[in-house]
């Protein structure tokens, strides 16, 4: 069995809830037979940023380490969102090892009493890659905690330092939308979708889970959602998959009046989640 050279980093941030805006950009207008670019983080205004060093132990002899040399950038914000609060964990990994990174997380109140614990990990966290991790805990906190476990992976690969979606454009489709098939409903209606492009994302041996924000153009949080599948094919040879953003309170099969916030300067990221073996 493979060692684990284990590296243990412990921070605690006091993340504060407040309503940042992203400085809006231009609506997107891509050209669908480009190759897209890697993935760039869209979230500009941080709440608390942090370099986190990690630093090897000499090697045994004949064992399979390597030293681990360099360091993690962690990066968080915390938004309002339906009524509770969603914090992003962007993790950079900036040594020269590839890694698995856990996190686990404490969110308080303002008297500092845990109301809820979460872990998240990754195996596998390919050196120079950067990743997201959406914690929702479905509630209202006044901080989060958390500390970082950070092992040196020697297993098999799967990404690379630019595995990743990025979003190529938002626009309005005819869809089946969740509050008509709940009713038995199976008409297709106006809505405005995003469509995320891949970037050298990868078969692997387990399910993936992809949770995809889309912000509006005040850089608050439009839509959360959480996608299930294997990392194949299954959304076609073009390697993209679609969200849905909006649909009306009365839905409709006319042309939408889009929202004031969703016209023009959307973004959106996805995070990698890694879930169940693949049978």
């Amino acid at each position: 069995m493979k060692r684990l050279l284990t590296l243990t980093l412990a921070i605690l941030l006091c993340l504060t809830t407040f309503a940042g805006c992203n400085t809006p950009q231009t609506p997107q207008t891509p050209d669908d037979t480009n190759t897209p670019e890697p993935p760039e983080d869209v979230i500009d205004d941080y709440d608390n940023e942090n370099e986190i060093e990690i630093g090897g132990e000499q090697p045994e002899a004949g064992s399979e380490h390597t030293n681990t040399v360099g360091k993690f950038v962690a990066k968080d914000k915390t938004y309002d969102y339906q009524g509770n609060n969603v914090t992003i964990l962007t993790l950079e990994n900036h040594s020269e090892a590839n890694c698995t990174v856990t996190i686990h997380a404490k969110f308080l109140n303002a008297y500092g009493i845990v109301l809820k614990t979460e872990t998240q990990s990754f195996e596998g966290f390919p050196a120079g890659w950067q990743n997201y991790f959406v914690f929702i805990p479905e509630m209202k906190y006044d901080t989060m905690e958390y500390t970082l476990d950070v092992k040196q992976y020697t297993g098999e690969m799967y990404f690379s330092s630019i595995s990743g979606y990025v979003l190529g454009k938002i626009y309005e489709a005819k869809w089946c939308v969740p509050q008509a098939l709940a009713h038995g409903d199976y008409e297709k209606y106006s809505v405005i979708a995003s469509k995320f492009d891949a970037v050298e994302m990868p078969k692997t041996p387990y399910y993936k889970r992809l949770v995809s924000v889309i912000f509006d153009n005040t850089g608050e949080i439009a839509v959360i959602h959480t996608q299930h599948g294997s990392f194949s094919c299954e959304y076609g040879e073009e390697g993209y998959y679609n969200v849905l953003v909006y649909a009306p309170p009365v839905l409709t099969k006319e042309p939408l009046d889009w929202p004031e916030e969703l016209d023009g300067g959307v973004t959106g990221i996805v995070g990698v989640r890694q879930a169940e073996m693949i049978e």
